[in-house]
């Protein structure tokens, strides 16, 4: 299987199953809660929400790219610190997935190869393959986040995985 076979079977899991268990537990978040946080360090439950599909955005965009800056995050525009409900949070992360589904397939096979240059993380360099299949770790590794969050907060969390 090569490369961007791999990262398509991802993108279908990601996209379809963890994406959509992320939605239901921001979902869950009350919105005079958005501004939560267990410590002072940590995110907020909305910038938990909105990281993972602002990454999620520079991923796909920089590999298409080659590189991706903070500019290019009026791709999709979004204020993300102003956000007031879980339904923005959502109405983003559909528009990414959206931009993620209609440029997949804009993507070539030397794409997982070449180095992609992130200036908006201060010049980070990864391989294609890398930077798209971190979209799936983000997406699993922010979402069990917001569900530890969500039990602090005393509310249930979603069952975590869709197997529809």
């Amino acid at each position: 299987m090569s490369k961007l076979e791999s990262v398509k079977q991802q993108f279908d899991y990601t996209l379809n199953h963890a994406m959509k268990t992320l939605d239901k537990a921001i979902m869950l978040i009350p919105d005079d809660k958005l501004n939560w946080k267990p410590v002072d360090d940590a995110m907020s439950a909305a910038e938990l929400g909105t990281h993972v599909y602002m990454v999620s955005l520079a991923y796909m965009a920089g590999t298409l790219k080659g590189e991706f800056s903070d500019n290019d995050y009026s791709i999709i525009p979004f204020d993300s610190k102003n956000i007031e409900s879980t339904s923005e949070i959502i109405e983003y992360g559909e528009k990414v997935k959206t931009y993620i589904r209609e440029n997949f397939s804009k993507l070539i096979e030397a794409d997982m190869d070449k180095k992609i240059t992130y200036t908006c993380w201060g010049g980070v360099q990864i391989g294609g393959f890398e930077s798209l299949t971190t979209i799936l770790e983000e997406t699993i590794h922010h979402r069990g986040q917001l569900c530890v969050y969500l039990r602090m907060l005393g509310i249930k969390p979603p069952f975590i995985y869709d197997i529809s």
